[in-house]
């Protein structure tokens, strides 16, 4: 399928000029609810704003949007021409927040981008359509600062509204395919979720430069259906690791060692 994702949502977003602050959930009657800084209720909002867009680009392109039907399938979107599309395009939402280091520089952020031990493996399993019918894997994702202060559940009458403080700031998005974006670590603690390379630039996220993109798609999806292929039984852990074990099978990777070492060097 021969479709420009990422020029198509970036040019929405400018011709949009959205403003993704919610401060609050509303009741028919004229109440409205405090939203607090949870993550997931935050990348919810962000979801639902950009499902829109994403109606919006399948309906200018003749595709059809399908939605996941569950949390826990993957993508959150696809978008295909029809059922038995063997180019569907998958499409994720994924949020995170910035942290500070003591002098108040930003410290590098992580997005988790999906399980590495289920359709990467199964290409079945927790997935919308079969893995091998998707052409493209695309991320959206969402960049803000917390405010600690927005505290949940505190009910306000509409007339109030501009009194509600937004439990988020500063929002930045992007929009790149997934296997750009990926490092060669999880995304959080004992999950078994792929993570994003961790970064501060978000210039790095826009451009899709992580390690992958010079290594290669097939590169990132052969590291991650072996990554601690066993809960307990560690094959590798990093990329370093996964050379060696190609190595000890007598396989020839002296070339994209010397690709990696570049990254490294050029993305400190």
């Amino acid at each position: 399928m021969e479709l420009d994702f990422i020029r198509l949502f970036n040019k929405k977003l400018e011709e949009k000029d959205i403003d993704w602050r919610v401060s609050a959930l509303a009741s028919p009657d004229g109440r409205l609810f405090s939203l607090g800084s949870d993550s997931k209720l935050i990348g919810r909002v962000f979801e639902l704003i950009s499902y829109n867009i994403l109606q919006e680009i399948a309906d200018e392109n003749g595709l059809i949007l399908h939605p996941s039907e569950a949390q826990t399938v993957y993508p959150d979107f696809t978008l295909m021409r029809s059922e038995d599309d063997m180019e569907k395009i998958a499409v994720d939402i994924k949020t995170t927040y910035r942290k500070f280091l003591k002098s108040g520089k930003p410290a590098g952020y992580v997005f988790t981008l999906g399980s590495f031990a289920s359709y990467m493996r199964n290409g079945t399993k927790n997935i919308s359509y079969p893995y091998h019918e998707y052409a493209k894997h695309y991320v959206i994702g969402f960049l803000y600062t917390r405010n600690e202060n927005a505290s949940e559940g505190q009910m306000f009458d509409i007339k109030d509204l501009d009194k509600l403080p937004v439990p988020y700031k500063d929002v930045e998005v992007f929009v790149q395919e997934k296997y750009k974006i990926s490092g060669d670590r999880p995304g959080s603690g004992n999950t078994e979720n792929i993570g994003s390379f961790k970064t501060n630039k978000m210039e790095y996220l826009i451009n899709g430069e992580g390690p992958f993109s010079e290594l290669g798609i097939d590169v990132y999806e052969d590291y991650w259906a072996g990554y601690k292929k066993y809960r307990g039984e560690v094959s590798y852990t990093s990329l370093d690791g996964y050379f060696e074990t190609h190595e000890e099978r007598g396989d020839n990777v002296e070339e994209l060692k010397r690709v990696y070492e570049y990254w490294k060097r050029t993305h400190k």
